[in-house]
This record gives C-alpha cells, sequence and structure tokens, in this order.
C-alpha cells in the first residue's frame, strides 16, 4: 500500500503534472471518438458480411459483397467518376486558391485585406445546400450564366451545365475553394520574407525566385488543401446529388441509394473503401510534399558547401 501511495504521488509531483494533464484533457475526445468513429467503423465492417438476396438483409458471414464491389464493371465505373471529379476539383483548387492566397499576403492594405478574406470565406456561412440550389438557379438553361453567354454572343442556344459532370466540378470548386486557400495563406504569411530580398539581391527575377523559394516553401500548404478538398470531394453527396440530377453518380451518392434500399452490405463495402481510399491518397500527398521539402533542403545545403 506504500509503494502505490508513493507512486501516485510521484505521478502528480511537479516533474509529471504536466502530461498527465494533458493526457486527461484529451481523454473526453479520445473516448468520443472511439465510441462513435470506431464504433461506427466496426458495425459498418460487421455489415460489410451479411448476405442481400431478394431485396431482404441476411445476417452472416460471406465475401459475396466485396467479391462483387471489386469485380463488377459498373463499380469501377462508379469509382473512376468520383475520383475524376475529385481530381478536376482539386486541381481547379489549386489553381484558383494559389494566385488568391498569394495576392491577400501581398496586400499591403489592412482593409482591403480584410475584404478579400471575408469574400473568400463568405461561402462558409452557408450551409452546402443553399449553396447548390443556388449553382442550380446560376446553371440551369434559363439561369443567369446562359443568359449572360447569350446576350454577350458567346453562344447562342447557351451551355449545358446542369445535370452533368461539368456543372458538379464547378459547383464542388465554388463550395471548396476556402479549404484550399486556407492552409495555403497560412504557410505564405508564415514564410521569411528575407528569403525573397536575398534570392532578388542575388540577381534572381521574379519568375525564379517564385520557383525556388516562395512555391518549394508553401508545398506544406499545397499538400493540406489538396488533402483536405480531395477527400471532402470524394464523400460530397449534397451537391452531385441536386447539381447532377442523378445523372452524375458517385459513390456517395450510391451509398445513399443502397442505404435505401437496404442493402447495406454494399453500401458498407463502398463506404470502406472510399475511407481506404481517402486514407492513401493522404499518405501519398504527405510523401510528396516530403519529397520536395527534402529535394529543395539539399538542393539548398548542396548550393551553401
Amino acid at each position: 500500500m506504500k509503494r502505490v501511495t508513493e507512486r501516485v504521488v510521484n505521478l502528480y509531483s511537479s516533474q509529471h503534472r504536466h502530461w498527465v494533464t494533458q493526457f486527461l484533457l484529451l481523454v473526453p475526445a479520445l473516448a468520443l471518438m472511439g465510441v462513435v468513429y470506431l464504433g461506427s467503423l466496426l458495425i459498418f465492417g460487421r455489415y460489410s458480411f451479411d448476405i442481400y438476396e431478394n431485396g431482404k438483409l441476411i445476417r452472416g458471414w460471406d465475401w459475396a459483397s466485396y467479391r462483387a464491389f471489386l469485380s463488377d464493371p459498373y463499380y469501377w465505373k462508379l469509382i473512376g467518376t468520383t475520383f475524376r471529379i475529385a481530381f478536376k476539383v482539386t486541381l481547379w483548387s489549386v489553381l484558383l486558391a494559389y494566385p488568391l492566397a498569394y495576392t491577400i499576403v501581398g496586400l499591403k492594405k489592412p482593409g482591403l485585406k480584410q475584404w478579400l478574406l471575408l469574400l473568400t470565406f463568405l461561402p462558409l456561412l452557408v450551409s452546402a445546400v443553399v449553396r447548390s440550389y443556388g449553382w442550380q438557379l446560376l446553371l440551369s438553361r434559363q439561369g443567369m450564366m446562359n443568359w449572360l453567354f447569350t446576350h454577350l454572343g458567346i453562344t447562342e442556344e447557351g451551355f449545358n451545365m446542369m445535370y452533368n459532370e461539368t456543372g458538379v466540378v464547378v459547383a464542388l470548386v465554388h463550395i471548396f475553394l476556402p479549404f484550399m486557400v486556407f492552409p495555403i495563406l497560412n504557410v505564405l504569411s508564415q514564410s521569411d520574407a528575407s528569403l525573397k530580398a536575398a534570392a532578388q539581391d542575388l540577381g534572381a527575377g521574379s519568375w525564379h525566385t517564385f520557383l525556388t523559394i516562395t512555391l518549394p516553401l508553401s508545398a506544406r500548404g499545397i499538400a493540406s488543401g489538396i488533402q483536405i478538398v480531395f477527400t471532402l470531394c470524394l464523400t460530397a453527396f449534397t451537391t452531385p446529388q441536386l447539381i447532377g440530377g442523378g445523372r452524375v453518380m458517385t459513390l456517395p451518392v450510391f451509398i445513399y441509394q443502397r442505404t435505401l434500399d437496404t442493402n447495406w452490405p454494399m453500401a458498407a463495402v463502398a463506404s470502406l473503401f472510399l475511407l481506404v481510399s481517402s486514407i492513401v491518397v493522404s499518405l501519398l500527398v504527405n510523401k510528396g510534399a516530403d519529397m520536395l521539402m527534402f529535394r529543395r533542403s539539399g538542393k539548398g545545403g548542396q548550393a551553401h558547401g
């Protein structure tokens, strides 16, 4: 009993109190995540081995849903559509977010910078459902986009951007763009301005300075934005459902439909596939960013030597 008391006293001594307090503060969040997240994964994993026949769910342990999902060309078409949309949205988000973040960081007027930040992150204050309905009004045949294009003489009949992949990509880029801007903006704002000044003093031009200094230093922010946007696109449901109108079938829409049909094994398999895909993509993006940073530091070390 005396030894136990001494261990308890030592545990709560000033030397160990700091990490014990941190651990106790994390316990509620870890418990919640463990019950909700891991519990859901276990339930999904259990449902994936059940059997769905003739509209009925039969409890069992069978790999039939896994075999069907991985062997049927229809499901691979769904996977291809989902990843293609996610890739397009992520690419356009990077191309639009980086110049915007770069411009915001370089602004000297605080008032203008605050307004640009407000306009950039304003879509986050509106739900995805409302934004999707707004894009329905803009992209429809009688919407403002086609009205503008026809009056400018760009087209006579207007563009068909509803109920197809193009409309889904446009709407998702608008919705997820702030998630790409924020990490890039955070990294650029913390970069050392003296490095750019030193490069310019040594005779480097603006483009050379950007390609050799600014862009490599912001690689971690780009990687974080790609991880967030790509993962959100893989799991997006509301916008593909509303803008796609049932004609653009992605894995989240497919999971929703199979859940309504009580085909829970197939819905569980597709959900687990999305989860694993998101983890793999995040690891690959992290690895790519680490390689870029390592190469950049290696070149810098050689040049310095």
